[in-house]
């Protein structure tokens, strides 16, 4: 009788335990539900600029496109420069970098990549393009970039791509500030408006929050460009073009503002895999409603806008525009 219910014991045993295997196996197959999501962060910049703005936005579309895959976290950050870094080094998968970061990087030329050309570094999404905007209080005698000689002039944060670009470009057209001020954009604001910098300049596309901010109590100035300037800084610097800020962008642009402008890119590393970079850039296109909501600029993240990267792309993006009927130029292609 014991040896009976012995033999009935393994058996229900058996059984019990063959469909469980049969769950486990299939689960792992498929790549199941039990696998954790993969986790990226985003590099963006300082509170108050619109990367910082629409990183979060890109980071909440993708959470909810693809709960089951991934995981995206905005992170704040130093902007182009310190995002390209970390992106070298290995500290972060993908981030923010204005196309003048990029050139740089690419060249070995910038601070940060101690006379080494970055290799890691890819294309992933075009954003939008931004104007280099130049402000000061309205009752302010400084009315042309020439006008900045002797004066504090704030250039965003210390070491980003447009401080060293401008610095440079001031030693060359004759221009010395008394001081340069480096801070993030909304303290940069700030100084301004208690009269501690004279005139600060971004790339920016409008409307951007620290200055409508500063206009909430502010009269501002709005400064242009002249031809020859615009001309000088196209010329000297590949990743600039002559643009013009449309009237109305601020309150105080109550006129065209000629300017230059660049590219604002979001990009990746090289080690991400091709898989994920396609499913990324794929959806990131795919929710341009969406894109929209968080900032009007986004209209320009488009796939055919991706031929304005100064860098070659990830495999995994060429792959997605090629079924977009995009023609890849060699450039592009790493």
């Amino acid at each position: 009788m014991k040896k009976t219910l012995c033999v009935l014991g393994i058996l229900v045993l058996v059984l019990f335990q063959a469909p469980c295997q049969g769950q486990k196996e299939n689960s792992a197959a498929s790549g199941g539900a039990s696998a954790s999501p993969k986790r990226y962060s985003i590099g963006t910049s300082s509170n108050g600029g619109n990367f910082y703005l629409i990183g979060g936005g890109i980071a909440t579309i993708l959470n909810n496109a693809l709960p089951q895959k991934y995981v995206f976290t905005s992170e704040e950050t130093g902007g182009s420069a310190a995002n390209l870094a970390m992106i070298e080094n290995g500290d972060a998968e993908i981030g923010f970098a204005m196309t003048s970061a990029l050139y740089e990087g690419s060249k070995g030329t910038a601070k940060w990549a101690n006379g080494k050309p970055m290799t890691k570094v890819r294309g992933l999404v075009p954003l939008y393009p931004s104007y280099m905007t130049m402000y000061t209080l309205a009752n302010s005698d400084i009315k042309s970039m020439s006008d900045f000689k002797g004066k504090i002039i704030g250039l965003g944060s210390k070491g980003a791509a447009m401080d060293g670009v401008l610095r440079n470009a001031f030693a060359k057209m004759g221009i010395e500030p008394s001081s340069i001020f480096n801070d993030g954009h909304g303290a940069t604001a700030s100084a301004v408006s208690q009269g501690q910098v004279d005139a600060a300049v971004l790339f920016s596309y409008p409307p951007f929050a620290a200055i409508t901010e500063l206009e909430a109590t502010k009269t501002l100035r709005f400064i242009g460009l002249s031809a020859d300037e615009q001309k000088f800084l196209a010329d000297t610097f590949p990743f600039y073009t002559a643009s013009t800020m449309p009237k109305g962008s601020y309150s105080g642009a109550t006129a065209d503002v000629p300017t230059v402008s660049e590219w604002n890119m979001l990009v990746c590393s090289s080690n991400l895999s091709d898989a994920d970079a396609y499913e990324i850039a794929k959806t990131i296109y795919e929710h341009n409603p969406d894109l929209l909501a968080v900032h009007k600029s986004l209209k320009y993240c488009t796939p055919e806008n991706s031929l304005n990267f100064n860098i070659p792309m990830h495999p995994g993006v060429i792959k997605y525009l090629k079924e977009q009927g995009i023609e890849v130029p060699s450039r592009l292609i790493p």
